[in-house]
């Protein structure tokens, strides 16, 4: 027997006149709201996820143009120190550079 998938609970606050498109609609194919909700996710999701969707990268086309990207720009050059630290130590130059405009002239 198939263990049963496990639900989660997704609240949506519609628009009136959205929400009774949406009941009429899902009335006049003959399923729930609720059916119709999912059918439609489930559609968008897999046209996302397969990059069939006009001017949308799918998910895996994404990671392959950067992994391309990033070799073009730095071939097998492997960056030196810890990513994390080289984006603290810019956003920490980037935050004392704000702070100084902010100081008023004369007072520094």
């Amino acid at each position: 027997m198939a263990k049963p998938v496990e639900k989660k609970r997704l609240t949506l606050d519609l628009d009136a006149p959205l929400q009774r498109r949406l009941k009429a609609v899902a009335a006049l194919k003959g399923v729930s709201m609720r059916e119709y909700c999912q059918t439609a996710i489930e559609r968008e999701l897999a046209e996302d996820e397969s990059g069939n969707a006009p001017g949308r990268p799918s998910v895996s086309g994404a990671a392959e143009q950067f992994a391309r990207m990033r070799k073009e720009i730095f071939g097998d050059r492997v960056l030196p120190g810890n990513s994390v630290d080289l984006i603290r130590e810019g956003r920490e130059m980037r935050d004392a550079q704000i702070e100084q405009t902010r100081r008023p002239k004369g007072r520094e």
